[in-house]
């Protein structure tokens, strides 16, 4: 029955495989449903660092000796052109909404952060899940729940993924990875236009060759697949992107990771590590 659950994930991956689902085709009931959903997403956490470490040595093969031009004005695209592109960025999953809220601010917490939690009144408790990013254009990906967008939160986890010399580039919430990543370079989603006519920049999305697209595509795919759940709690979060990360990455990388073979690449195979 492991077989099947992970075998239906693989394939039908990046639509999900739910506990109901589960429940149906095997003809079971839904606790030992939960049982083998449970059972394959630690596995999944479990296998996880090996891709992450493969991913890691790779990146910092590519990158060993680069580095971008000081001058953060300078276009990158010829620079980065043929190289992996890496982004960084945060979305929201399962939000409290206005009405949880009862249309109060909330003044415990500021920017994406503030929108997982209920209000005071509420009793204050999180009820979303704050995703953190890191994708590799046409490679890897890996989702973390994080508490918030703070340096102390973010930065340990980006060092544990990226080789200091790694080119990343981010929105302008990362300001304080200038002094750790010398190669990082960040885009003003919020930049105004100089025309009065209009409100925004026209750059403001990609600038230079600077831009997070490659995480924000990601975030997109995952909240559309993560809709079918319904709800997720914050609690339970770690395992579920753990196993969206853990299957992306089988597609791209394939299943001799697991075994420790990485020179017949199978299932999935790309050419990223190429």
């Amino acid at each position: 029955m492991f077989g099947y659950v992970f075998y239906e994930s693989l394939i039908q991956h990046p639509k999900v495989l739910t506990t109901v689902e589960i429940s149906k085709r095997l003809e079971i009931s839904y606790k030992g449903a939960t049982l083998l959903k449970r059972r394959f997403q630690l596995f999944a956490s479990q296998q996880l660092p090996k891709y992450k470490e493969i991913t890691f040595k790779s990146l910092e093969e590519e990158f060993r000796d680069f580095s971008l031009p000081l001058d953060e004005n300078t276009d990158v695209s010829k620079k980065m052109k043929n190289r992996s592109y890496i982004c960084a960025d945060t979305a929201v999953l399962y939000s409290a909404s206005e009405r949880a809220n009862k249309g109060r601010k909330r003044y415990r917490h500021g920017g994406a952060t503030a929108s997982i939690y209920l209000s005071e009144k509420l009793g204050g408790r999180q009820v979303g899940t704050l995703v953190h990013t890191i994708a590799v254009k046409g490679g890897p990906v890996f989702f973390h729940s994080v508490p918030n967008q703070k340096a102390d939160t973010l930065g340990p986890i980006l060092k544990e993924h990226l080789p200091m010399r790694t080119p990343l580039f981010t929105d302008q919430g990362y300001q304080w990875l200038w002094g750790i990543y010398r190669n990082h370079r960040s885009v003003n989603h919020s930049a105004k236009s100089k025309e009065g006519r209009y409100r925004w920049a026209r750059d403001r999305w990609s600038k230079n060759g600077v831009h997070s697209q490659v995480a924000e595509g990601n975030q997109r795919l995952l909240k559309t697949s993560f809709g079918i759940y319904y709800y997720v709690k914050p609690e339970n979060s770690t395992l579920y992107l753990n196993e969206f990360s853990f299957l992306k990455n089988v597609r791209v990388l394939g299943l001799d990771v697991i075994s420790g073979d990485q020179g017949l690449l199978g299932i999935g195979s790309s050419n990223w590590l190429s």
